[in-house]
Formats: C-alpha cells, structure tokens, sequence
C-alpha cells in the first residue's frame, strides 16, 4: 500500500515539533546571549541618550534606559536607570516549526544543515528587531515625556515604532516559518500538490 506522502510529511513534522521546541527552549539562554551581543550596540548608537545597557538574566533580559528625575531639594535632575523586561522568546517562537519543517522535509544533509543555519540566523534577526521595537514602545509610548528628556520625534517615526514592534510580535514569528519552507523547498511543495489536491477533491 502506497503511504500518502502529504499525509506521511504532516506525520514527521508533528514526531520532530516536540524536539524542535525541547532543544529551542533548552539553548534559549545561550541564543538570548548572542541576541544581546547584536541588540546592544544597534540600540546604542540609535539613541546613545536614552540606551544605557543591557543585562540578561536566563533567557530574560532588561534594556537599560538612562532617565532623568526630578528630585525635591536637588539642585539638578538625577540620572536614574530604568529597566525595560523583555522577554526575547516571545519573537522566536516560530523557530522550531521552522526547523520541523526543514527535518520533515527530503534529507539532503548539505541543504538540510545550511537551512537550519539560515534559519537560525533569521530568528536571531527578528529577536534583534522585536527587542529594539519592544524597547523603544515603551520609552516612547509608555514612559513620561519628562523622564527621556522631552525627547521627540516626528510622527511617522512613532507610527514606525508602532509598526515594527506589531510586526514583531504578531507577524514575523508566526509567517517566517511558512515563508522559509516556501522558500527552501519548492520542487518537494510541486511533489506534493499532487495529494493536496486529491485531498481538496476528497
């Protein structure tokens, strides 16, 4: 009896998902890690400020924001820290999909290693742009203008920072993966369509 292979690739990418997710979560400090590396110094050099460090602890971490506070008595504003907690594994979620996606797909161990890579890389990249969009929604949309200095931008600049921090946690994540696949593996999608479609008629 032939095995339906759309039905035999939904089969793997359901066995590899659990995983997936097990070694994601297991290298999510080590992952966070090299997120910071990269964040640290974007964040920095777009608003040297504003953008003091930032500190991991786990796979969590806190963007520091230099601001100024008033305080009775003092002759001048104190310069306090104020830490944004982020959680970096809420952009990278779709990381491991992606990966079942790759693993449940023909074996070719050149392909399947540099799709992983790129994979990676990608979600690294997200990470990247979630944690920058995340911190600068909250300095600028949470945090009282006095506190970042009467700072202010220009209004396609907050609608930017809208955007991209939407994009971050709603979007990217959850259609990367698919998009990937799309991308990786087009002539296996052209073998499959076949049984998608007697499936559809079904």
């Amino acid at each position: 009896m032939q095995v339906n292979p759309l039905f035999s690739f939904i089969l793997k990418v359901f066995l590899f998902l659990p995983l997936c997710y097990w070694g994601w979560y297991s290298l999510a400090e080590l992952v966070t890690a090299i997120v910071v590396l990269m964040a640290e110094p974007l964040l920095q050099s777009l608003f040297p400020a504003l953008i003091n460090s930032i500190e991991q602890t786990g796979y969590l971490i806190n963007v520091i924001a230099e601001v100024t506070v008033s305080v009775q008595g003092a002759p001048n504003d104190v310069v306090a820290d104020l830490p944004i907690p982020i959680n970096p594994l809420i952009y990278s979620y779709g990381l491991p999909l992606a990966l079942a996606l790759i693993l449940a797909s023909p074996l070719n161990f050149v392909k399947t290693v540099r799709n992983i890579a790129l994979s990676i890389m990608v979600f690294l990249l997200i990470q990247v742009w979630g944690i920058s969009f995340e911190s600068l929604k909250v300095l600028f949309y949470q945090t009282p203008p006095e506190l970042i200095g009467n700072m202010k931008l220009p209004g396609w600049q907050f609608d930017a920072i809208a955007l991209g921090y939407q994009l971050g946690v709603l979007i990217l994540p959850a259609v990367t993966p698919i998009i990937i696949w799309l991308l990786f593996y087009q002539d296996f999608i052209a073998q499959l369509m076949p049984a998608l479609r007697r499936s559809a008629a079904d």
